[in-house]
């Protein structure tokens, strides 16, 4: 059940639902039994990664409660990379405002002291949206996409800008973009949850 989950949260994101329920539901549970790798039958990665309680939270917040939304919200919340929303209709960044009001700093890659606001949420453990991200997506992003994160004495520390930041790890990062089929250097994909 959890490897079935596991796969889910790491793979599925960029799917569709038809597409989803493909892979989940028709190749890897299969693949599964086929090779004798015990699991529940009729195993939900959506039951595994989520319960009543947290979905209804997630409606509570904003999202809305079709499966694939709830999908999405459960993938977000139990992704260890930093989510990359494909959001066109701005629901998932609607429902982040509101899940991370009162810690929550919102920024554009195109405005001037972007990476001063970001520099301070790495230090300060606060959760930042970069909205409206293009198909490429600014250099001086990858020490935080990639986590290039290293430890001097007791603190935390990463490369920013050129400059050694405090780095808090209860940092959040998300990313989102308004375009409906982005196209990504595979880097991008493998340092975050699509």
């Amino acid at each position: 059940d959890c490897m079935l989950a596991a796969g889910f949260v790491s793979y599925v994101g960029a799917f569709d639902k038809d597409l989803r329920e493909e892979l989940w539901k028709n190749q890897w549970s299969a693949d599964l039994k086929e090779r004798g790798i015990p699991m529940t039958e009729g195993s939900d990665p959506l039951e595994v990664l989520s319960n009543e309680g947290m979905n209804s939270k997630m409606v509570s917040e904003g999202l809305p409660s079709d499966r694939v939304s709830l999908e999405n919200g459960s993938i977000l919340t139990n992704c260890k990379r930093w989510p990359l929303l494909i959001d066109p209709q701005v629901q998932a960044i609607k429902w982040l405002k509101k899940k991370e009001d009162g810690n929550l700093d919102i920024i554009q890659l195109t405005q001037k002291n972007w990476l001063k606001i970001l520099t301070n949420a790495i230090t300060n453990g606060r959760c930042v949206i970069i909205e409206n991200i293009g198909n490429e997506i600014d250099a001086s992003l990858d020490p935080v996409l990639s986590r290039s994160i290293y430890k001097k004495g007791r603190s935390l520390y990463l490369n920013l800008g050129g400059e050694e930041v405090e780095y808090d790890p209860k940092f959040q990062l998300y990313l989102q973009t308004k375009l409906s089929n982005p196209h990504y250097k595979p880097e991008i994909a493998a340092q975050c949850t699509l």
